[in-house]
């Protein structure tokens, strides 16, 4: 069937055309860019809405003993920075744990000092004894047996809250129903293309996994500000399952341990931690091969719906340009555009808000163009030559 021209424009013919006549690789590109957004829509609609609609739990009056467990390499700049704020929670019982993973600076004086002055630091020092067992993964276990308390909460030593109730917030989730608590760990606003794309990107990374983790599909944490109960991790005999993995301290063990009944969000603004982004792309490159390393580590139900909709979103944007040579497919190239667009914008500008990444709203769209494609080099650089170290 034939349809008749739909707009007259100066020096251009843009007519419908009868799609039976449209070349094979023509039809497919078309198929491609249509199914690729409606899987697109339906994650955004199904996933990402819920944490739009989430409300916070209410903070509860008891609550229970904490242990802080922070892990440390040649990180004394960073203790200096952020030790203090950690140490300063306004939380009637908690002690801090800090693992010194064979520091080579001054990070062990550092911590004596700081000892000296608040009496619930303690310090783990992981001496030549220890020296065949190397590892974040070995650090967070050390720690873990040495904690008093039943219930965890990990940060990374260049993290500081963003309030003094930060650790009431994070550990008042825990209970023996949710025994997991999946936080969000950001990065200081600094100027330059490189902080913005490192802010959106963790802004993008934690509404997938809390979406998932509202809809009952829990797969990963960040190290950054994560909780859980001692027994959950000795129940699981710890990191035992991917301790030949470098990497995945954080969110393999959530992707093995995580049920949609024991794991809960925590989104309030005052429970958010801030970290210090990389100064430079060749630091981002590297630190980003290192988390997509682990994604080949998670349970076949986390692969599956992880890759169909970063293969779907890639697949989008290259039906897009394939489209865009059909010159009287303009239309529809437009309308798949901007219907993803909208349909992106009202999501993200809420999550940004809740978030408190606000700067990032139209820079989200050049976010989500750029990602789907750095990502797929990343993953192809990781099979040519994985990461080995997890600093």
């Amino acid at each position: 069937m034939r349809f008749s021209r739909w707009l007259d424009l100066p020096h251009t013919s843009m007519e419908f055309i009868d799609i039976q006549h449209l070349p094979l690789w023509q039809l497919i590109a078309v198929g491609v860019l249509i199914g690729s957004l409606i899987v697109h829509l339906f994650y955004y609609l199904f996933f990402f809405i819920r944490l739009v609609l989430h409300k916070p739990m209410e903070e509860s009056g008891k609550l229970e003993p904490v242990s802080v467990i922070i892990c440390a390499w040649n990180e004394e700049d960073n203790l200096k920075k952020n030790l203090q704020s950690i140490l300063e929670q306004n939380h009637p019982d908690f002690e801090v744990i800090v693992v010194n993973d064979h520091s080579r600076d001054e990070t062990d004086l550092l911590l004596q000092a700081w000892q000296e002055r608040f009496a619930h630091l303690r310090v783990i020092n992981l001496n030549r004894e220890n020296a065949n067992m190397r590892g974040k993964k070995f650090a967070i276990s050390m720690g873990i047996k040495g904690a008093k308390h039943e219930n965890l909460v990990f940060t990374d030593a260049d993290c500081t809250p963003k309030s003094k109730n930060w650790l009431r917030m994070i550990a008042g989730n825990l209970s023996d129903e949710k025994q997991l608590v999946l936080g969000f760990g950001g990065f200081e606003k600094k100027s330059g293309l490189l902080n913005k794309f490192y802010r959106y990107e963790s802004v993008h990374i934690a509404m997938q996994y809390m979406s998932y983790a509202l809809a009952g599909m829990p797969y990963m944490g960040v190290g950054r500000n994560l909780a859980y109960r001692k027994e959950l991790f000795f129940k699981t005999k710890g990191f035992i399952k991917h301790r030949h993995v470098a990497s995945g301290d954080d969110d393999l063990l959530v992707n093995e341990v995580a049920t949609g009944k024991n794991t809960i969000i925590e989104t309030r603004k005052d429970a958010h931690t801030v970290s210090t982004s990389p100064e430079s792309w060749s630091a981002w490159w590297l630190q980003k091969r290192r988390h997509l390393s682990t994604g080949s580590f998670y349970r076949v139900s986390s692969k599956i719906f992880l890759g169909i909709f970063t293969l779907t979103h890639l697949l989008f944007y290259l039906s897009v340009f394939l489209v865009l040579s059909i010159q009287t497919m303009y239309w529809l190239v437009l309308c798949a555009i901007g219907i993803k667009w909208i349909v992106h914008l009202s999501i993200i500008r809420v999550v940004a808000r809740i978030l408190d990444e606000h700067d990032l709203l139209l820079f989200s769209l050049i976010g989500d163009l750029f990602s789907p494609f750095f990502n797929t080099v990343v993953a192809i650089s990781n099979r040519i030559n994985p990461p080995i170290r997890w600093r």
